[in-house]
């Protein structure tokens, strides 16, 4: 096999692949809920509570307190 065709057979794979995709393979479209989920509520209700104490605190720092409230069950 030559190069050129070597190059063109790897070329024309990865074109099948795609149509397969796009005439319906096995992924569909990923269904998205309407508004924020009940774990991002929670998170931003505490984010809220702690940035009146400190303005200064971060996201992830509410992540973490909402994690540990919510497996203590304050939450």
């Amino acid at each position: 096999m030559s190069k050129q065709t070597r190059k063109q057979s790897k070329q024309q794979g990865g074109k099948k692949q795609k149509q397969q995709k796009q005439q319906g393979g096995k992924r569909g479209t990923r269904k998205m809920s309407k508004g924020a989920s009940k774990w991002n509520e929670l998170v931003m209700k505490v984010y809220k509570d702690l940035k009146k104490k400190d303005p200064n605190v971060k996201l992830g720092a509410a992540m973490k307190e909402a994690s540990r409230r919510k497996k203590r069950g304050d939450l």
